[in-house]
């Protein structure tokens, strides 16, 4: 019984030598992805995707984009603080704006 590697295969790595598998040592698409709990077409996939774009076209766009989101949410974070501390100096000023007009 084939073990499923959903979260191994999305490596690229482990596409590339699923691909190497196919391309040559002349294994059968179906064998290889049998062997890595996919179904054909993904390594398929991989193997047509590899002949158009090379190994960098394997790369996963996820991995991309998450690098991505991170610097963005970084980016936010920073915002978010920068806010905080500005909605801070309004209140001050705010009240110490009422502190002066009190006084006179």
């Amino acid at each position: 019984m084939t073990k499923k590697r959903s979260s191994r295969h999305s490596s690229v790595e482990v596409k590339l030598e699923a691909v190497r598998q196919v391309l040559e040592v002349k294994r059968p698409v179906a064998e290889v992805a049998l062997e890595l709990g996919l179904h054909r077409d993904t390594v398929n996939r991989w193997v047509n995707t590899y002949k158009e774009k090379g190994p960098e076209g394997l790369e996963s766009s996820r991995a991309i984009s998450n690098t991505s989101n991170s610097e963005d949410l970084k980016r936010i974070r920073e915002l978010e603080k920068q806010l905080k501390e500005k909605e801070l100096e309004n209140e001050i000023l705010k009240k110490f704006q009422a502190f002066l007009k009190g006084k006179k």
